[in-house]
């Protein structure tokens, strides 16, 4: 257990992009909430435009929890998003970086296994990394909350300061599901891009993305199908669709005498019981599975690049 922790700080010590860049990110976030108070600049999403009339209007608490609503998810969600292409580019040089510097004759002096050293590159990428985000995006959203509830104290209602915890809660729970849920369904393609890292010897964007996209050419050229194409740009959306309802977790409805919202209950947002009864879901664990003792092997016998 402590080798594999060991294992874990050090890809995070050695990729810093992993916690600069959410963090720059989360600082910006702030910035424009800054903004956004002091009327320099107009934040929201459609109609709910968020500003300090806004705050001074928004009395009850329905519409104070979806006003927070509408700061957190978009935050969270562009989070999400971020951390998952550090992850893929991560994953890419996860193996290939150890033999471009030679470094792997260092690591395979040590008394650690290439089963764990390659499981410990991909559990950063699966949880490491993601739990970072979810850590940036919290202190992110605090000071959100903080910005906000300080200057709707000032325009005469305290509902941002009292409703902000609860619903920041729930926007990190939410952002933590779904990040697990991302993981799982993406896991053969990340399994395949670490496959990719120990295998390839220069290029290694091209060998991830050149052998799929000729499979789908070869396939339309002899079968005239597109099976493959349709599977894999399933894989590639995420899967969110069987992990969430389909109900928006801050139903915005901007009416005439002003906004009503209503936040569904996290057990009638998430679905976690409809995704893990996927047979895609499986099926691409297998996948995943074999790609993965793939690299293993790899690690194993490929020592130079």
């Amino acid at each position: 257990m402590n080798q594999m922790i060991t294992l874990l700080r050090r890809e995070l010590t050695e990729h810093p992009a992993s916690w600069m860049v959410p963090a720059v990110l989360g600082g910006l976030f702030v910035i424009a909430a800054l903004f956004a108070v002091f009327g320099i600049a107009r934040v929201g999403i459609d109609e709910v435009q968020f500003s300090s009339e806004m705050m001074a209007e928004a009395a009850d608490p329905m519409t104070v929890r979806a006003v927070l609503m509408v700061l957190f998810l978009p935050i969270a969600g562009i989070f999400a998003l971020v951390v998952s292409v550090i992850v893929s580019f991560y994953l890419l040089d996860a193996l290939y970086a150890d033999r471009k510097d030679r470094s792997i004759l260092f690591w395979k002096s040590l008394p650690v296994s290439d089963l764990k050293t390659v499981g410990s590159k991909y559990l950063t990428a699966f949880a490491a990394m993601p739990l970072q985000a979810v850590a940036l995006f919290f202190a992110t959203a605090v000071l959100v909350w903080l910005v906000v509830g300080m200057a709707s104290a000032v325009a005469g209602t305290g509902q941002f300061l009292v409703h902000g915890p609860w619903t920041l809660l729930q926007a990190t729970i939410v952002m933590v599901y779904g990040l697990l849920a991302l993981g799982l369904w993406l896991a053969p393609l990340h399994a395949w891009l670490l496959l990719v890292s120990a295998f390839a010897r220069r290029a290694v964007l091209a060998w991830a993305t050149l052998p799929p996209l000729l499979v789908i050419v070869a396939e339309k050229v002899l079968f005239d199908t597109r099976y493959f194409a349709f599977l894999l740009g399933q894989r590639m959306a995420g899967g969110m669709e069987l992990a969430f309802s389909g109900k928006n977790p801050g139903m915005i409805d901007a009416a005439d005498d002003g906004i009503s919202a209503v936040f569904p209950a996290l057990s009638e947002l998430l679905t976690p019981g409809r995704f893990l009864a996927a047979p895609a879901l499986w099926g691409g664990l297998a996948v995943a599975a074999v790609f993965f003792a793939g690299a293993v092997w790899l690690r194993r016998w490929r020592d130079d690049s």
